[in-house]
């Protein structure tokens, strides 16, 4: 059995995916009293040091086979360039709680501390894996080529791919889990060490509908990258003849057809508690008594009575949000700027005040992460909506372990 070590964020979805792979942890490291205890309670006995990732020394954790750590985004630190350090603007709007800026200097490590601990550790690692959002590699070429230059110093070959949640199933010890009811565009990368002389195939291949071939493994196409490195987002309204460098979206495997395809999604009303019921939307703001909600909101919500014809459905509250299906997935679940995704159950008379209204709860969020109903959190709900935004989703974690695992020697 392979051993991990994770320079964890959020609620121990990493964890969680590589025990689901079968690795066994052996350390785990975070500055949120929480989230330590929330690692602490899904692997009873295992060494997590509560600290500020950047400020330890690496030489005092436990040695490990395959090191686990998403960074924080180059953007939002000095290295980005950007004087504010540490902090990023909220581009929430409408009746989020939460609109001052957020502190991201302690929410999660720089690309910088893997290094740390693979350059003291380099005997043990065979391979480094983590997650981050496209911008990690799109919005700093520079750093991010200069960092992959010092993981080739190091002696390991970085294998990138560009996957959404929606799209990703893996096998777990709780059965077949995913795809996820959520589009979380993220870039995965394994850093294998160079003398085990294979990598991992991360690419993924979702179960989709050929509308010739009927079910097929879809394949990435990227219309405005047809070679180099490609990393971006799904795009399933990119159009055939896009010079977009950054989009892509599925078609058919085989070779005489190669006709777009749509992979096989969940939809975010099978993670719903059905026995979790809301408030009359017409009785305004719950954190603000006598408060009506926005006009922005309200319109959101007669739009969606319009559209979906009295059926329950979801709306979000970001930029460029919208009503959407339960039989579709919602957007990237986040911890920061309050509450995005709100549920709405219309009645008879289908007007907006008498709407039943409210946010999804933690443990539905959880759910849209991937994490099984038996993966207890610590903490208050606040401190819980932190970890299950902030977490690497299960499903993609368990992908790049299992790929990963695959080409290691036994």
């Amino acid at each position: 059995m392979h051993t991990s070590g994770h320079l964890f964020s959020g609620g121990w979805g990493d964890g969680r995916g590589f025990m689901n792979a079968g690795y066994a942890p052996v350390f785990g490291a975070n500055h949120h009293p929480a989230s330590v205890a929330t690692a602490r309670a899904n692997v009873p006995g295992i060494y997590v040091r509560e600290a500020a990732i950047q400020t330890i020394d690496m030489r005092t954790l436990p040695s490990c086979q395959v090191l686990v750590g998403s960074p924080i985004c180059w953007e939002s630190t000095p290295a980005g360039g950007n004087s504010a350090a540490r902090v990023q603007d909220e581009l929430d709007f409408g009746d989020n709680q939460n609109r001052k800026r957020s502190d991201w200097g302690q929410t999660r490590m720089t690309a910088w501390e893997p290094v740390r601990y693979v350059e003291v550790h380099k005997g043990s690692v065979l391979a480094y894996c983590g997650e981050n959002v496209p911008g990690f590699a799109t919005r700093n070429h520079r750093l991010f080529n200069a960092w992959l230059a010092v993981w080739d110093a190091l002696g390991f070959y970085p294998t990138l791919a560009s996957v959404n949640a929606a799209h990703i199933s893996v096998e777990t010890p709780d059965g077949l889990l995913g795809p996820l009811p959520q589009y979380r565009d993220r870039l995965v990368w394994a850093m294998v060490r160079k003398d085990i002389g294979r990598v991992p195939d991360l690419r993924p291949r979702p179960a989709s509908i050929c509308p010739n071939c009927g079910p097929v493994e879809g394949i990435q196409h990227w219309p405005g990258k047809p070679s180099g490195r490609r990393v971006g987002s799904y795009n399933p309204r990119l159009k055939a003849d896009s010079k977009a460098r950054q989009s892509y979206y599925y078609i058919c495997p085989t070779e005489r057809c190669h006709a777009r395809v749509e992979p096989i999604t969940r939809g975010i009303g099978e993670v719903l508690d059905p026995t979790v019921r809301g408030h009359r939307f017409g009785d305004g703001r719950r954190d603000r008594p006598g408060v009506p909600y926005e006009d922005a909101t309200r319109a959101r919500v007669e739009d969606g009575i319009q559209e979906f014809g009295g059926k329950p459905f979801i709306i979000t509250l970001r930029n460029h949000g919208g009503a959407t299906s339960l039989d579709a997935p919602i957007g990237t679940v986040t911890a920061q700027g309050g509450e995005h995704h709100y549920l709405v159950r219309p009645t008879a008379d289908m007007t907006v005040d008498e709407c039943e209204y409210r946010p999804l709860k933690n443990p539905e969020k959880a759910r849209a992460q991937g994490f099984p109903a038996h993966h207890p959190f610590a903490g208050s709900e606040s401190d819980i909506g932190l970890q299950v935004g902030n977490a690497v989703a299960v499903t993609v974690a368990t992908f790049v372990a299992q790929r990963t695992k695959a080409v290691l020697p036994s």
